[in-house]
């Protein structure tokens, strides 16, 4: 890791400084040290603890150090506890939970195991949070019958919430912190398959102890073949291949929220809460669902080139392109379009719009000298929709695969003992009283 030291003189107060640099970064506290000269006659300059860091979007800041995942932008490199992802393609859901939370790669035995444990918990999971999911109306946006599901199950198991129990529970018991996470990601399942029947009328399924996590997803979602009530192989085969790549992605927002939600020791089923939210949006996975929408209103892939224009001319959004991780290609998307061809029986004409504008933008130079290519957004809602998901539920489907990701995070965060968030902010108003604005009686 690179150390050393920065050197650093203030030109308003002719001060030198130096700040040790570690594992190539620097303390924003030891910023601290360099202060704003005494006859600033800004006062907010002067009340604030030295020099602040200003990273709107937190853009170049670390906000936690973690072992879980490694992306090397510049050479579209993508490791999960060092495992390339190549090495993981062919592994299921259990073993890559177990790899990213306790970070080796499980027995026979151990995936035997936890896959019955899941199973377990998922039949545990009382039936009043389907009952909540159920009793709310069919159009319900997914996120919010997720969200009450979710919070349903929180309801029943008011004895994991720290705050009325032990508030360290999490990071003096890890053994306790292990089952809460395997329970979340049952019970989450669970909702997920009550979801999607709820939505489409039909009934909800119970899981089964014979079958693998993604299986009991699909059985509970009815993702089923009507005749063997069986999931289809090659569609599950899809969706765990796309769930490998998407399992983890460091400092992602759902990532991000879970960790600012546990910063004040917060259980993991309100946790993933907080994650459910932040993931709708239209910039993190909700991309996808806006990514199909605008493939759509394109509809063929003649209207390209005018719509290209339109990119460039800053009259649309082309959402799935560009990464602020990836400068170069997204090491995810070729796996994925690898994925789709097992899914070409399924007739999606907007694959063809989806291509012809790679196609376009890989010769156009806007697009080149911005560093922008698809990224896994682009083409990853076309493997969901190929299995048989409905475009707005994808990103809880993606929610599916990412949150393995969320609960390592999770539990590294408590067994590290990370930090409560309490980030600071820049005063840009009047620092002196101003007159009472109040009439006098």
């Amino acid at each position: 890791m690179s150390t050393g030291t920065l050197f650093i003189r203030d030109s308003r107060t002719n001060t030198n400084y130096e700040i040790p640099i570690n594992q190539n970064a620097v303390r924003a506290t030891d910023l601290q040290r360099i202060r704003a000269p005494s006859f600033n006659g800004n006062r907010a300059d002067q009340v604030a603890h030295g020099l602040r860091v200003y990273d709107p979007g937190l853009q170049n800041t670390a906000v936690t150090a973690s072992a879980i995942s490694f992306s090397d932008h510049e050479h579209s490199l993508l490791l999960y506890r060092g495992y390339t992802l190549e090495q993981l393609w062919g592994s299921d859901f259990e073993e890559m939970l177990h790899l990213l939370l306790w970070g080796a790669y499980p027995t026979a035995s151990q995936r035997k195991e936890l896959r019955q444990r899941l199973a377990q918990y998922m039949q545990e999971v009382p039936n009043i949070v389907r009952q909540t999911i159920f009793n709310l109306p069919k159009a319900t946006s997914p996120l919010a019958l997720i969200l009450a599901g979710l919070s349903a199950y929180l309801a029943c198991i008011p004895d994991v919430i720290p705050a009325t129990t032990d508030a360290t529970i999490y990071q003096t018991d890890i053994k306790r912190a292990d089952q809460i996470i395997l329970q979340t990601v049952a019970a989450y399942a669970v909702v997920f398959g009550a979801v999607r029947s709820h939505r489409l009328g039909i009934p909800s399924q119970p899981p089964s102890l014979h079958q693998s996590y993604y299986e009991n997803i699909f059985t509970m979602a009815g993702l089923v073949d009507p005749e063997t009530s069986r999931p289809d192989p090659t569609r599950i085969s899809c969706f765990r291949r796309f769930g490998n790549l998407n399992a983890e992605h460091g400092m992602a927002l759902t990532v991000f929220t879970t960790l600012v939600t546990a910063s004040s020791l917060t259980d993991p089923v309100s946790c993933l809460i907080s994650a459910v939210a932040a993931a709708h949006g239209p910039l993190h996975f909700g991309a996808t669902e806006s990514a199909q929408r605008a493939l759509h209103d394109i509809g063929d892939p003649q209207n390209v080139p005018a719509f290209i224009e339109e990119i460039k001319s800053g009259k649309r959004k082309l959402f799935g392109y560009g990464h602020r991780t990836y400068k170069g290609m997204d090491p995810r998307v070729r796996p994925i379009q690898s994925i789709l061809k097992d899914l070409a029986d399924v007739h999606q004409p907007l694959l063809k719009v989806a291509e012809a504008i790679e196609e376009a933008a890989a010769k156009d130079e806007y697009f080149s000298t911005r560093g922008l290519y698809p990224n896994a957004d682009f083409y990853g809602n076309f493997v969901f929709t190929g299995i048989g998901f409905e475009p707005d539920l994808i990103p809880a489907a993606m929610l599916a695969h990412r949150i393995m990701g969320i609960m390592a995070h999770w539990k590294e965060y408590m067994v590290n003992h990370g930090k409560l968030f309490r980030p600071i902010h820049l005063y840009t108003g009047d620092a002196e009283p101003t007159l009472d604005p109040r009439p006098k009686i």
